[in-house]
């Protein structure tokens, strides 16, 4: 470690679908933890209002002097729907006084009801609330120099319930069903009723080129056609585009070209097969490249925002689905996937030896997904793998990964029951996270 990295704080932490959880080691070597939730919302309790504008929370007394000023404030009812809105103008720890920058209306002032729930938020996620918990930093100051090492579900939450960017599959004319069509292989021999996972992208766009399997162009690009198909996948409100054209691992160029005419037509979002998986099989290089668009979108608004508030001079690395960590501007789609639970199994795998144990087995349930791995004194690596229904080539930890957790919503879709993939997500209380409890 530097001498640099030494005389700084650092943060190693852990995003999950419902906590956050952050381990804070200062200068000086003194380690602490942070547990938040993941919306990054902080709730508390109050019983009554000493002014139109002004309440009292006695379990506030303990956090840093004005650290809630500049935060948003929201009052819920019983059923948690807001009732009252404003902004923390000032908050006195000494006596865990807010006072809000508008007036609450003088019927909630008038009201029986006396144990009304609050929430507390701005637009920095839960790794920077947790690290200004941390700092005991308000928002007015900013974020000093610190070191961030980070692992997250956002990459596999947004791939087991399908909430990733709107995305097509670029190919060329006459492959639009290759992902589709697949291996042809049948997991399941004797099923009569066969039902493939739904594919990740929602349209298609042919493209007329064709390079052969050495490399040569046989079909030059058509650019005319290629622009005409951008637009109308453009108008049509695609956000991020997977290129995968047939043989580009030989040659690029086409892609290459694609992507610089995607660029010219507004298309910020661009995964390219000859950049993120250069393999001979195109099924394999396109539904990694698919992964990839689909992902990358939601987790570079994700990391942006946190290197925003970071600031000059923070370094922030992100934990892959290998177990290694990577620079935030290398941390892409389909290095995420299993982002978070890799980070488990690297844990889980140290304890088992701290505690004389060279075998162990991991099981990591979540708010969203459940992941199961081994130890047997050495990290399992897959280099091609299928998570949530789509196939992936990358060095991942050999984990499986069920859509199930303990907020998976149960159902019946009228032929049997199921769990998940969808979550109902989580409000934790009413004993915790400042719902009254102790």
């Amino acid at each position: 470690m530097s001498n640099d990295k030494e005389s700084r704080w650092q943060f190693w932490i852990d995003v999950g679908g419902t906590f956050t959880d952050c381990l804070a080691c200062s200068p000086d070597e003194h380690v602490a933890r942070y547990k938040v939730l993941s919306s990054a919302v902080t709730k508390g309790q109050l019983r009554s209002f000493s002014s139109p504008d002004s309440f009292v929370d006695s379990s506030r007394t303990s956090d840093p002097p004005i650290f809630w000023n500049g935060y948003r404030w929201r009052l819920l009812d019983r059923q948690g729907q807001t009732i009252a809105e404003s902004h923390v103008a000032a908050f006195d720890h000494r006596a865990g006084v807010f006072r809000l920058a508008a007036p609450v209306e003088s019927e909630l002032l008038r009201s029986s009801d006396n144990s009304w729930v609050y929430e507390l938020d701005t637009d920095e996620g839960a790794p920077l609330l947790a690290i200004r918990r941390a700092l005991q930093l308000p928002l007015c100051e900013p974020i000093p120099p610190v070191v961030v090492r980070l692992g997250t579900t956002r990459g596999t939450n947004a791939l087991l319930t399908r909430r990733g960017a709107r995305t097509a599959f670029v190919t060329t004319r006459g492959f639009g069903d290759v992902l589709r069509i697949g291996y042809q292989n049948r997991p399941r021999l004797f099923e009569l009723k066969i039902r493939k996972p739904s594919p990740l992208y929602e349209a298609v766009a042919e493209i007329n080129e064709r390079t052969a399997a050495d490399g040569a162009v046989l079909q030059p690009l058509d650019e005319e056609q290629a622009r005409s198909e951008l637009l109308r996948l453009r108008q049509a409100g695609i956000e991020s585009l997977a290129i995968c054209l047939l043989n580009s691992y030989q040659n690029p160029g086409h892609e290459e070209r694609l992507e610089q005419l995607a660029g010219e037509l507004g298309f910020a979002e661009i995964s390219r097969s000859s950049r993120v998986a250069p393999l001979r099989k195109i099924v394999s290089r396109g539904d990694t490249t698919v992964v990839d668009a689909y992902l990358t979108p939601v987790l570079r608004t994700y990391v942006a925002r946190l290197r925003e508030s970071l600031g000059h001079g923070s370094s922030l690395h992100l934990l892959t689905s290998a177990g290694g960590l990577v620079e935030a501007e290398r941390f892409h789609g389909k290095d995420s996937v299993l982002s978070g639970p890799a980070g488990g199994v690297v844990g889980f795998s140290r304890v088992a030896e701290r505690c004389g144990f060279s075998r162990a087995i991991g099981f990591d349930m979540g708010g969203t997904s459940t992941d199961v791995s081994r130890y047997d004194g050495r990290f399992d690596l897959e280099y091609e793998t299928e998570k949530a229904g789509v196939r992936v080539v990358a060095p991942m930890m050999a984990i499986e990964t069920v859509a199930a957790g303990g907020g998976s919503i149960c159902g019946f879709d009228g032929v049997k029951l199921f769990v998940g993939p969808d979550s109902a997500g989580a409000d934790p209380g009413p004993a915790c996270y400042g719902r009254g409890g102790p």
